[in-house]
């Protein structure tokens, strides 16, 4: 097998860099360039299935998926009341949580209680269907139509107010910890408004160094925008006093996926009780490479119901290395994966 930057090779048949269209698998494939790792496709013309060799050992895995992932695991993480389920019965701080199949009796008494809440799709991927921030009946009724896309049950939960972390735990050990926090800017005393948000689209499309056509900018004159600023009293051309932050986005009725998200390592920041949880959330599903999705206040505080809640266990977890978006990451997601996939650690 030959590995070259724009193409990787099996019996003679190749799959191209743009074919390799997976952001995991490429994340996959240059960092086994780089740790001497043979790294072929299991299928011709196919990324679903890498076969990664490193001196006598060889494992196929499917993205950030393992060769150890146990079938039954991988079910129970698709499945959101059976994931709560599991981590209530090991004492795991989660939101009130309702199932439905339509909007009844129970699910309005539900958004009574509550106030506001979120539907998602039960068994959905990647928050296709998810609608945060439901606080009237018809925004229920609306959220419920498009998370019934996805899935036949639908699940109601109490909306948490914080922000959310991404835990990146394998083999029973934290590796990384991102902070998805929908955008804001923050004044620096001299700079307005319409070069933050320029500076700001600028720092994050270069952080995003694997797939910076996937990014999108803010723009300074979309509708959205200005109503919100026009909300907090500013104009683009307003100068924030030092440590002032707005928030560019409002979390009312929003569909997850038209969040604009700034991402930071928050690695350092996590505390014990935490980590301890997140590895015990893993270890509640059998997951040896799991993504554990916290949404709270302080993530260097304990979670609890006035801080926050774990809101899922994921089997596929992104392999996004916080380097990315830090300037002192603390270890590589990818390269942690691949040593535990091989055993590599155990062998030096």
């Amino acid at each position: 097998m030959i590995i070259v930057l724009n193409y990787f090779f099996v019996g003679g048949v190749g799959l191209t860099q743009q074919q390799i269209s997976n952001l995991q698998n490429q994340i996959i494939i240059k960092k086994a360039q780089e740790m001497g790792i043979v790294c072929t496709p299991l299928l011709a013309d196919c990324e679903d299935f890498l076969e990664l060799s490193y001196k006598d050992k060889t494992v196929i895995i499917n993205k950030s998926r393992s060769h150890q992932l146990l079938l039954i695991s991988g079910l129970l993480a698709q499945n959101k009341e059976a994931t709560n389920k599991l981590l209530a019965r090991n004492k795991l701080p989660i939101t009130d949580t309702l199932i439905v199949e339509e909007v009844g009796e129970p699910a309005i008494q539900f958004l009574t209680k509550n106030k506001t809440v979120v539907v998602k799709p039960i068994n959905a991927k990647c928050s296709l269907g998810v609608t945060i921030g439901i606080k009237t009946l018809e925004q229920l009724e609306q959220a419920v139509i498009v998370a019934k896309q996805y899935s036949q049950k639908i699940m109601l939960q109490r909306y948490v107010v914080g922000h959310d972390y991404r835990v990146l735990v394998i083999d029973g050990e934290m590796i990384g910890v991102l902070e998805y926090r929908s955008a804001f800017i923050e004044g620096d005393g001299y700079s307005t408004i319409r070069q933050l948000l320029e500076d700001l689209n600028d720092k994050q499309l270069k952080k995003n160094t694997l797939e910076p056509e996937n990014d999108q900018a803010i723009e300074a004159e979309s509708i959205d925008l200005q109503n919100i600023l026009h909300r907090n009293g500013l104009t683009l051309d307003d100068v924030l006093v030092k440590g002032q932050q707005v928030e560019l986005f409002v979390d009312d009725n929003m569909l997850v996926t038209d969040f604009y998200d700034v991402i930071t390592d928050r690695t350092a920041d996590i505390c014990p009780e935490n980590i301890e949880m997140a590895i015990r959330a893993a270890k509640a599903l059998q997951i040896d490479v799991a993504g554990i999705d916290i949404r709270c206040l302080h993530i260097d505080k304990p979670l609890d119901q006035t801080n926050g809640v774990i809101l899922e266990v994921n089997a596929l977890p992104d392999l996004v290395d916080p380097s990315n978006y830090f300037a002192k990451s603390t270890k590589n997601a990818a390269e942690s994966y691949l040593t535990y996939l091989l055993e590599i650690e155990k062998e030096q």
